[in-house]
């Protein structure tokens, strides 16, 4: 071998392990507090098995402080749309709940499948091709249930701790939410389950052999607040149906904190309610 190969060969040998530290990319500063790798027996599944939509480059386009990439900046129909989420719920039309059309869930267990998307700032479950939820007669697939810290949608002016985002489309791809307030209480045990299996940034993890079902992540009572809004990130695409649980489920301050370390104040500044009609179950 010559001397300017062998030459290369130790740059290389040398700089190598610079280049997988640095790898991985700085997520914006102000929602994401990086947690230390975990060790190698924590890793599940097919976590390094990225598809399509994972990415393990967290360059977020958008910030939730106020900056050139904060709320007042974010493009679309966040700056020109009349429906937008999330609002204050001050005051409703209360109807009672057998004359509104019924939340009919018929989750199913499945495969744990969690993403750590950190270019939106949330860890997400994914499902796989389901019609679990109908409207009525109105079927709906659960595409995936986001975490907030803390919740989006105000009831009188206050914010849940946190709060989870199940996220459903149509056959016409038509989005519908159902948000479920957190409130600190006991600990959850299948929150205790997920958190056990988050994956490292930007990466996906699937358990085969943990089920995972939705209907435990929504209160008993399905009362809800039903109103038109919007996605809350960009580029804040209008037409959604939300439906807000009016009882919320419990986790505890440690699960929430836990939460916390990974993605925090991730909630959009509340929106103008521009007298769009809010119907509350009675």
């Amino acid at each position: 071998m010559s001397r300017d190969r062998i030459t290369r060969f130790h740059l290389a040998a040398f700089f190598a392990p610079l280049l997988l530290t640095f790898a991985g990319g700085a997520p914006a500063a102000g929602q994401i507090a990086q947690v230390p790798e975990r060790p190698e027996q924590h890793r599940h599944g097919h976590d390094m098995n990225i598809p399509s939509g994972v990415t393990d480059k967290c360059g977020p386009t958008y910030t939730y402080d106020e900056g050139p990439r904060g709320p007042s900046h974010w493009a679309g129909a966040c700056l020109t749309g009349r429906m937008q989420t999330p609002i204050d719920i001050s005051s409703s039309e209360k109807v009672p709940l057998k004359l509104l059309p019924p939340l009919l869930f018929n989750y199913q267990p499945a495969e744990l499948d969690m993403v750590n998307d950190c270019n939106n700032y949330q860890l997400k479950l994914r499902f796989p091709p389901n019609y679990w939820l109908k409207v009525g007669k109105k079927p709906y697939r659960l595409s995936e249930v986001r975490f907030r810290e803390p919740g989006e949608t105000a009831v009188n002016g206050q914010r849940p701790p946190m709060a989870l985002e199940l996220v459903h489309l149509s056959p016409e791809a038509n989005f519908l939410v159902v948000e479920v307030p957190v409130v600190v209480g006991k600990e959850n045990p299948i929150i205790k389950t997920l958190w056990q299996h988050i994956p490292y940034w930007g990466q996906e993890v699937q358990v085969a052999d943990i089920k995972i079902n939705a209907t435990e992540l929504i209160p008993a009572d399905h009362g809800f607040y039903r109103f038109a809004g919007s996605l809350t990130a960009p580029i804040c695409s209008e037409p959604v149906q939300w439906y807000v649980m009016k009882k919320p489920i419990e986790m505890s301050q440690d699960q929430i904190n836990q939460y916390r370390k990974y993605y925090h104040d991730t909630a959009r500044p509340l929106q103008p309610l521009n007298n769009r009609p809010l119907v509350e179950s009675q």
